[in-house]
């Protein structure tokens, strides 16, 4: 009985592949109605083994660092450890730099969708004058973290500085950071809903 059905499927298959693909006209396409997106599953690492800008030191001292030598390594530690990604952002045009430093890591998602939503209704009424398409990230049912880390602060520069060294070492003692919090997350993180992006004009 199974071999009967094996070997009926391939004819099935074979009567129904056999069709001729024709091209439609305007007037045929436009009465087709379909919507299209993207589904993502995959893994990032960010600098896992340490970032390109800065090489490590041999000690955890600041002061006998050269130029590009920075350590990423716990306050405390004796060891010096590799830097990763840093991340600044200036919120005003003479105002101070917050800064993501530090990040490293491994993450892994699967399901994050990427398609366009017509928005033409709700939103206390916005919806319906809006009457236009937005991009909507749908956001991962879970995210999986893997050794990752990095550290929030506040800066008076985007870029990172050895204020231990002189100038003419290539450093700068007017460079000032404040670590407001360091997070390492190896675990699962679950994540609902979606992110809705609005044009502007």
């Amino acid at each position: 009985m199974i071999y009967k059905a094996l070997v009926i499927v391939p004819l099935v298959f074979a009567t129904t592949l056999h069709a001729e693909m024709q091209a439609l006209d305007d007037a045929t396409l436009s009465q087709f109605n379909g919507r299209g997106g993207v589904y993502l599953s995959g893994e990032l690492s960010i600098n896992k083994e340490g970032g390109v800008l800065w090489d490590t030191p041999a000690t955890n001292n600041p002061a006998t660092w050269s130029a590009n030598q920075r350590s990423c390594s716990a306050v405390g530690s004796t060891v010096p450890g590799d830097c990763g990604l840093r991340v600044a952002v200036r919120a005003e045009e003479s105002g101070g730099w917050y800064v993501l430093d530090n990040i490293k890591g491994i993450f892994s998602f699967e399901g994050l969708t990427l398609r366009t939503r017509m928005i033409n209704s709700g939103f206390g009424g916005d919806g319906a004058v809006f009457n236009q398409d937005v991009l909507e990230f749908g956001l991962p049912n879970e995210i999986v973290f893997k050794d990752a880390n990095f550290t929030f602060g506040v800066s008076n520069q985007g870029g990172w500085r050895n204020k231990a060294l002189s100038v003419a070492q290539g450093g700068d003692p007017s460079y000032q950071q404040t670590n407001i919090f360091s997070i390492t997350i190896d675990g699962t993180t679950r994540v609902q809903g979606n992110v809705l992006v609005f044009p502007s004009n």
